[in-house]
C-alpha cells in the first residue's frame, strides 16, 4: 500500500470466522473469508474501535479449548 492510501484514505474494520480482527482500506475487495463491521472511517478510528472489539486476540479455536 502506499503512503497516501495509508494516511488519508477510509478504511474498515473487519473480522473473521477465528475471531480475528483487521483494518482495511475501504477502497478494496474484502478479502475471503472476512466480513466489514460498520461503516468506513479513518485509521485510526478503525483501530480504536477495534481495540475495544478485540479484548482476547487468541483464535477463537484455541479460547474455546482452553476455557
Amino acid at each position: 500500500m502506499t503512503q497516501s492510501i495509508t494516511a488519508e484514505a477510509d478504511w474498515l474494520v473487519l473480522h473473521n470466522a477465528e475471531g480475528r480482527w483487521s483494518v482495511w482500506p475501504a477502497t478494496y475487495p474484502l478479502p475471503a473469508g472476512w466480513q466489514a463491521e460498520g461503516a468506513p472511517a479513518p485509521r485510526a478510528e478503525c483501530l480504536a474501535r477495534i481495540e475495544t472489539l478485540w479484548a482476547d486476540p487468541r483464535p477463537l479455536a484455541l479460547r474455546a479449548v482452553m476455557a
